[in-house]
This record gives C-alpha cells, structure tokens and sequence, in this order.
C-alpha cells in the first residue's frame, strides 16, 4: 500500500510539472508578436517619410544675363496672371524695351501694355486717375516728373529700386532719371562759319528761318527760357521772356515732327531750332545735312527722361522690377549707343561716339543749366499767352 501511494504522489507531481510548462511557452510567444508588429509600424513612417524625398522637383532657375544687383534682385519672382501698363514714346526708345526689358518680364509669368505717346497725354491720365490708376509706370521729362511726385500722383525714387543708389544725384530727384540728354542747338552748318550759341537766334541773317516745337513741350519751353536770359532775366520771368521771343516771330516752322523739321533744314528752308541732343545726333549719323551745338550762354538745358511710378499702383513689384531692369547698364548702354540718350547710372562706361556725344559723366551733368518748375507750374497761364502773342503773330 505504501508503495501504490508514493507511485501516486509521484505521477501527480510529474503532471503538475508538465502542466506548468505550456503556459510558460505561450506567454514567451505572445511576448514576442508585439516586438515583431512594433518593428513593422516603425517601418511604416521610415516608408511615408522616404516618399516625398521622390516628389519633391527641382525648381528651375530663370536664366539672367544682366548684372549682379538685377539679377539677385529679380530672383524668384512671379508675375504670372499681371498686366504692368507702361505709358512711354515710340519709336526706338520702344524698339529697345521690346527687345531688352518686356522679355525678362514674361520670363517670369507677366504681361506688358505699352501706351505710346507724349507727355502731356500721359500726365492728364495720371492727374485723372488719381487714388486708382490704370497706369502702373509712366515716363515723363523731369520737370513734369518732379511736379507729380510733389502732388502726390507719382511715388517718391527710393532704393526700393536697388539701381537707385548707383543713380548720379541729379538723377534721383523727382523720380527714376532714366537718360540724360541737353537741349542745344540743331543748324544747318551752311549757314554757320561756327557752331551757334543761342544769341544766334536773335541774329537777322536767320529771321524767318528758325524754327521751334509746339508749346507746350521741352524744346519750346526751354527755347522760351532762354529768352528770359537774354532779356537780362531768367525762366521765372514770363513778361521778360514773351517780349524776347516775340523778337524772332514769326517761326518758319512749328514742328510736331523731326522728320519734318530735319528734312525742311537740310534743304535749308530752316537754319536753326532747339533740339535735344540725342535726336540731332540720330539725324546727323543718317547722313543729313544738320550738326549739333552745346551752346555756352547761359548753356545747354539739362533735358532727361525720367521714369516714374504712379502712386496707387496695384504693381507695385512688378513695377519695380521694370525699373531695375530700365536702369540697369545693359539697357542704359543700349540707349547710349543706339540714340546717344547719355546714362543716369554710374556704373555705366562708354567709349567711342557715345562718349562724345552723350552727356555722360558727373562733369558733363553737372555743366547743364537746370531750369526751374515755373513752367510746369504755370504751364495753363503761360500756354494762354504763347498761343496769343508768340503763334498769333
């Protein structure tokens, strides 16, 4: 008996023993699947953030091939879906923003609408427009550009433009001096043993062959000033100036062409009148019988085009970038050489005819004589008077 009881004690504790065992191996399997699921979760953010890695395209740098500064400047711009409206002259002044400036805009997704016209068009459009202008950049002579900003319908020059700062100092008052030019003497050499100086058109041997530009405009008012100084006054002098002039009336010619007025002195039907600098030059290098004077006394009128940007403007950086890219030397070297439209900007070199014939460098700039805003701001009154007692006569 006591045999049979230890032979049962015995197989009990075996079966006990065997029982424990099977516990302990699931629980080990168990333990191990969620360290076999945690690695393939941690998997699965590795995979989602690999994937983007094979999304992501390389943006495509815009090619540029104008200066440092406008090139930095116009990185990673967009204008994609705006229109920039620029009011500007025709001619090759347009023929140089087409080929130069309206292409580095489309590069990058805009729109250019060129008016073509004259100043005074462009200034009533500005002045009607005020507080919301359909027209974005306007260019203007500088007296008209100085008058705009000082009422309020043309921003301020700053160096939000970065040329700005590379602009001589005479360049960067009353908006964006774009080119510089002087309102001189155009003649016909035969009539002349040496070039004119202004006095010359009070001279009798020409009465009745000069000529001038309709009123109001840069040649006739620069023409009428002058008169004021050989009066023994100035430009703010309107009784000094209409009786002067009154002197050489009546003109052989209101021209609203340098067609018509170049053609007419090279027959030498017209022997002198006041011309910028830059257009004389371009008739004379078509081989027409005319040259050019920078007259001494009281001197050669400062003349420049002045790039302004109308205030209000819903392009702000659009019109910007035109800017740079109008100042810049590529475009300003291209107006030197093309139509001796001397450069604001200072880091521009020339050489050779356009050296000579532009005004170009601080010495030359600095010789000009700079006429006062009277005209502009007096520019109905004095119309009123040119048209009664200069064209009526």
């Amino acid at each position: 008996m006591k045999k049979l009881a230890y032979l049962l004690i015995l197989t009990a504790l075996i079966l006990s023993l065997a029982g424990c065992g099977s516990p302990a191996q699931t629980t080990q399997s168990e333990s191990a699947a969620p360290e076999s699921q945690e690695q393939e979760v941690a998997a699965e953010p590795a995979a989602e953030e690999a994937a983007p890695a094979e999304e992501v395209e390389a943006v495509e740098e815009i090619p540029c091939d104008f200066d440092e500064q406008t090139c930095e400047f116009l990185k990673g711009k967009d204008f994609t879906g705006q229109t920039l409206v620029v009011g500007v002259w025709g001619g090759v002044i347009e023929e140089i923003y087409r080929d130069l400036v309206i292409p580095e805009i489309e590069k990058r997704g805009g729109q250019v609408e060129l008016l073509l016209g004259g100043t005074g068009d462009r200034t009533a459009k500005i002045y009607a427009e005020k507080g919301n202008p359909t027209m974005d950049v306007a260019y203007l002579n500088m007296y008209e550009a100085a008058k705009g900003v000082e009422d309020g319908v043309l921003e301020a020059p700053s160096n939000a433009v970065p040329a700005y700062d590379d602009l001589y100092p005479a360049a960067q008052v009353g908006g964006y001096g774009m080119s510089f030019m002087g309102l001189g003497i155009a003649y016909n050499p035969d009539y002349f043993d040496a070039p004119p100086d202004w006095a010359d058109f009070w001279d009798p041997e020409v009465k009745g062959k000069v000529a001038t530009a309709t009123f109001p405009g840069g040649d006739s008012e620069g023409l009428l000033a002058v008169a004021g100084y050989m009066n023994g006054s100035d430009e703010n002098d309107p009784d000094a100036m209409f009786s002067k002039l009154a002197e050489i009336t009546p003109f052989a010619m209101i021209y609203t062409s340098l067609d018509e007025l170049f053609m007419m002195m090279d027959k030498g039907d017209v022997v002198i009148a006041p011309v910028i600098s830059g257009y004389a030059w371009t008739y004379i290098d078509k081989g027409m019988n005319i040259a050019f004077s920078w007259p001494k006394d009281p001197g050669t009128i400062q003349m420049m085009d002045t790039l302004t940007i109308v205030e209000g403007t819903k392009n702000q950086e659009m019109a910007y970038a035109w800017a740079q890219l109008s100042l810049s030397p590529k475009v300003q070297q291209a107006f030197a050489e093309q139509i001796y439209f001397g450069p604001t900007n200072s880091k521009v070199t020339l050489e050779g005819d356009a050296a000579e014939r532009c005004v170009y460098g601080q010495e030359k700039v600095d010789s000009l004589l700079r006429l006062s805003t009277y005209m502009i701001d007096n520019r109905d009154s004095l119309t009123e008077r040119y048209n009664r007692e200069i064209l009526s006569q």
